[in-house]
């Protein structure tokens, strides 16, 4: 589309757009974002600004309780930090009244707050306690799959085969052997004769002592599962029964623990499907990480504290890769993920790249440069796309998808609007990564993007 639009001035410059997206795929999306009650687009102030403009670009707000475990408190004991509202105003905003057992290794020990479980979510991961929203994926029982992503992931290219094979609509062996499949000391073996249950990535960066033995969280960023309102209220159990292993700290199960975010989605879905789900109920899939959730993460432990890129020279940055694997074993070339080209990933993940609209650098100075530079231009080219197309005339966006349904979308039509969008564009950072949206590294640099303006009366 190189052509302008009959409504503004801004060129159509489809260089500027994607440069690895595939096409769109056969299946049909339907985005969904799924909000705490605390956070509904009805609530005027800011807490419902997010729902609210995912709700004027076509998304479903649905609002789900907080699946989070909740201790009754006596008086006697409850501490002014914690007890803002009652036990029973909580139970009916959606969380779990917990029974924990009297004895065995989650029972409460003397002298523990009853509601120590709860406080350890609130500042568990990168998130807290509302990665715990993510458990409601497996309430989407209206579709046959349902894909789980953070809000700073991308999907680059279509996940057709994958979901074929899921559902068991592969047409022969040959889609199989093209998966990207994790074969790693903790990856198991999927029955492709069956359809697959859930399919994931494990986060071995958050590992604190690596070993091919060493419990590894499931990424929390990228799920993808067959919903079932079954698996759903098993999650519920086992949050009210409190089987997490305290003190000491082990883990769900006295099992799946001592690594980022065990308090909650990443350590609470591993325990499911290994520990808990009857055995051979469920076919699950571990697939190579620098395929799909791809973060461009160093396979190696860093002498840095925090996982680190490969440095290109270690005396200039202060900090070189140690000679042992994340996941323990001897040699792991095989998922450098920080050296995979762009055009070889099919979704990403913004953590160790950093975010787009913080305008970053890309990790400079580590082999990891070229690949996440590749990986942000990538989203930028989404953002130029996306806003190319609410540019366009409503008949004839509708008629660019032979869809109807666009009859109903958001566009930009307000000249006011198209004037900022074209001044949004002019950011001198890098043109041929940052496509115009930045002004210098860091989110100050950013160029806000311009929500579209909703249904032209």
């Amino acid at each position: 589309m190189q052509s302008q639009s009959s409504s503004s001035s801004v060129d159509f410059d489809s260089s500027l757009w994607p440069k690895y997206g595939g096409k769109g795929g056969k299946y049909r999306y339907k985005a969904y974002v799924i909000v705490d009650p605390q956070a509904s687009p009805t609530i005027k102030d800011k807490h419902g600004d997010c729902a609210r403009f995912m709700q004027s670009i076509g998304w479903t707000v649905l609002h789900r309780p907080p699946l989070v475990p909740l201790f009754e408190i006596p008086t006697a004991e409850a501490s002014s930090g914690h007890s803002s509202a009652s036990f029973d105003d909580l139970l009916k905003a959606g969380y779990i009244g917990v029974q924990r057992p009297k004895t065995g290794d989650t029972a409460r020990r003397p002298g523990e707050h009853p509601n120590k479980l709860r406080m350890l979510m609130y500042n568990d991961g990168c998130c807290g306690d509302t990665e715990l929203l993510k458990l409601h994926t497996y309430g989407l029982v209206g579709h046959e799959l349902a894909v789980h992503l953070d809000f700073d992931s991308l999907i680059l290219r279509p996940m057709d085969d994958l979901f074929d094979v899921m559902l068991g609509k592969q047409k022969d062996d040959k889609v199989v052997e093209s998966l990207s499949i994790a074969k790693l000391p903790q990856s198991k073996p999927v029955d492709f004769s069956r359809p697959i249950d859930a399919a994931f990535t494990r986060d071995y960066n958050s590992v604190k002592s690596p070993s091919p033995k060493s419990p590894v969280g499931y990424q929390g960023g990228f799920l993808i599962v067959r919903p079932s309102l079954t698996v759903l209220e098993r999650y519920r159990k086992i949050l009210q029964r409190g089987e997490f292993s305290l003190n000491p700290r082990k883990g769900w199960g006295n099992k799946q623990g001592g690594f980022y975010g065990d308090a909650t989605f990443q350590g609470i879905v591993p325990y499911y499907y290994e520990d808990v789900a009857p055995p051979g109920e469920h076919n699950e899939l571990e697939l190579d990480r620098c395929i799909y959730n791809q973060m461009a993460d160093n396979p190696r432990k860093s002498t840095h504290k925090f996982p680190r890129a490969t440095p290109l020279d270690p005396q200039v940055m202060g900090y070189s890769d140690k000679n042992k694997c994340r996941d323990g074993r001897k040699d792991c070339r095989d998922t450098d993920c920080q050296r995979t080209h762009p055009k070889d990933s099919i979704t990403t993940h913004f953590t160790f790249c950093n975010k787009p609209w913080d305008c970053s650098s890309g990790l400079p100075g580590t082999v990891a440069l070229d690949t996440c530079l590749g990986l942000l231009s990538e989203w930028y080219g989404v953002r130029r796309e996306l806003e190319d197309w609410w540019l366009l005339p409503r008949n004839e966006a509708g008629e660019a998808t032979n869809d109807v349904s666009f009859s109903q979308r958001s566009f930009y039509w307000n000249q006011r609007t198209i004037d900022r969008v074209q001044q949004k564009r002019q950011g001198s950072l890098q043109p041929d990564v940052y496509k115009g949206y930045c002004d210098g590294i860091g989110e100050s640099g950013y160029r806000n993007m311009m929500g579209p303006d909703g249904l032209k009366k």
